[in-house]
């Protein structure tokens, strides 16, 4: 049978080394039951590194008649080149100035679905580097159409394929060529994701997408059948370890037909690691001053009031926690 006292226990000293300038005889004699009382002079932070980082620059013309909308379109397959969100061709064709914001990437690792597919290998002879060959990526932007005053009079989505094929729209071997490699340090190695989940699980090197998209998803409503014309947008939005990137666009130049955009593409090599560090006291936010309201209640007393702090020590803070004076 069972006996939970046949586990090997292993005790820790970490309750000695918060290293506390004012103390309490019972939080030093039970620290697993008292909270210590003091202000650390050293602690411990995981933190995101940045082992290596490098960027490039790519610009893709983009023929505005091409562009399909993916919420009209009844052909079967998904294009490389798509409005969706409400956005129009006449609307890019109108435009005054448009500002860009890159909300995804797909940087095209997993599952491809022909024989162009970006790949991560280490370098020759060098364990330590990692050889990043890009090819078809598909790049989302958020679009603000602005007028001749300055007044944002549209919002969009545009999804552009970067990096094609010599034979495919946008191709340049200058500006936009099928496919860049580069070398990056990676010392503690690559992040991978699931390329067949539902075969033998096959892990495949991938690259991050720091961005724009949040993990809140629809609950409780049945959903219809997926359109091909459709992807399936992934929550990006946090650091993750391995190869990740980040990325920059703007309109270089436009008319009534064509659009030239320019992408900035920032890759770095991010770790977490421990370091120690010497704090100056826990931040308290500014609370946004609230215009005269009137009536008498208890809710409107908190919502005047001070913002709730986080008033366990043995942190100090910038302003002293009223709920503890």
């Amino acid at each position: 049978n069972y006996n939970n006292n046949d586990s090997k226990y292993f005790s820790t000293q970490s309750f000695g080394n918060l290293n506390i300038n004012l103390t309490d005889s019972q939080s030093l004699l039970n620290p697993g039951v008292f909270a210590p009382i003091g202000e650390p002079r050293l602690l411990t932070m995981m933190a995101p590194v940045v082992f290596d980082e490098s960027g490039l620059n790519l610009c893709r013309v983009v023929s505005i008649d091409a562009l399909v909308d993916a919420c009209q379109n009844t052909t079967t397959g998904r294009t490389t080149d798509i409005l969706f969100d409400g956005l129009t061709k006449e609307d890019l064709e109108n435009a005054t100035n448009l500002q860009l914001q890159v909300v995804d990437i797909d940087f095209n690792f997993v599952c491809p679905n022909h024989y162009r597919f970006s790949e991560i290998k280490p370098g020759k002879n060098t364990p330590n580097i990692s050889r990043v060959v890009l090819r078809d990526i598909d790049v989302t932007f958020a679009i603000k159409v602005i007028d001749c005053n300055y007044k944002v009079c549209k919002e969009g989505m545009l999804t552009l394929r970067y990096l094609p094929c010599e034979t495919c729209p946008g191709y340049d071997k200058d500006t936009n060529p099928s496919n860049v490699a580069f070398d990056l340090y990676t010392p503690y190695g690559i992040s991978f994701a699931t390329e067949n989940p539902v075969g033998c699980n096959k892990l495949v090197p991938t690259i991050n997408y720091i961005g724009y998209v949040a993990g809140d998803m629809c609950q409780g409503v049945i959903m219809e059948e997926s359109n091909a014309m459709y992807k399936e947008f992934e929550p990006n939005n946090g650091v993750t370890q391995g190869i990740s990137a980040q990325a920059l666009a703007r309109v270089i130049a436009s008319d009534d037909e064509y659009l030239a955009i320019g992408l900035t593409l920032y890759f770095k090599v991010i770790y977490f690691v421990q370091y120690k560090f010497q704090h100056e006291g826990l931040c308290v936010p500014p609370k946004f001053a609230l215009s005269a309201l009137g009536g008498e209640s208890s809710c409107l007393a908190f919502v005047q009031g001070d913002l709730l702090e986080q008033s366990i020590l043995p942190l100090s803070v910038c302003v002293e926690p009223k709920t503890i004076k």
